[in-house]
């Protein structure tokens, strides 16, 4: 799945495994690596810093219950480090704590989460296109349905986990995605 993302343009993979044990993540998290680093995509470890610094990966990305950013930065020196925010205050606060990206959302209602918090909308996306002045990623139910909404807000990165995963085609998927984005 994951050389077909590749295939398909994806430009960032986020391991991110939240049923599995430990031992399972590392194993999974070294085919991965593999495959990123020869293919010269990033990859991101989603909350794990210690994993992600086993890996070597390019990054981790830390929610609003992990370890904060200022805890993770000395560990993790110049890889990427992005925080998910729900909100404009959670948003100013990953700036001033040095983050190199945030994740915003959920923009609409989604299933991959199941402690999701409130929609926060295109809307916000809009409000970002103004304030932030690092890179954000739109999160949280984005499918090819609803990505150009994503894109005339102003928005060009966004996480998307079902229609990718459950797509009949990955390959083309990704490519059919990208090609929304740019």
């Amino acid at each position: 799945m994951v050389a077909d993302q590749i295939k398909g343009g994806a430009d960032v993979i986020q391991l991110r495994e939240k049923g599995r044990r430990k031992r399972e993540c590392l194993e999974l998290g070294m085919a991965v690596r593999r495959m990123t680093r020869k293919s010269d995509v990033l990859f991101i470890v989603n909350d794990d810093v210690d994993l992600a610094l086993i890996l070597d990966a390019d990054g981790v990305h830390l929610g609003q219950d992990d370890i904060p950013i200022q805890h993770a930065r000395p560990l993790l020196k110049d890889k990427i480090v992005g925080i998910s925010t729900h909100s404009l205050d959670q948003v100013r606060e990953a700036v001033d704590a040095g983050a190199d990206y945030v994740g915003i959302g959920p923009i609409f209602e989604t299933k991959t989460k199941a402690d999701t918090q409130p929609v926060v909308g295109i809307d916000m996306l809009r409000r970002l296109n103004a304030l932030c002045p690092i890179p954000y990623v739109a999160i949280g139910g984005i499918t090819a349905d609803n990505l150009g909404s994503v894109v005339r807000a102003g928005c060009r990165r966004a996480a998307v986990v079902s229609d990718i995963v459950l797509a009949r085609d990955v390959v083309e998927q990704c490519r059919r995605l990208k090609g929304m984005l740019l």
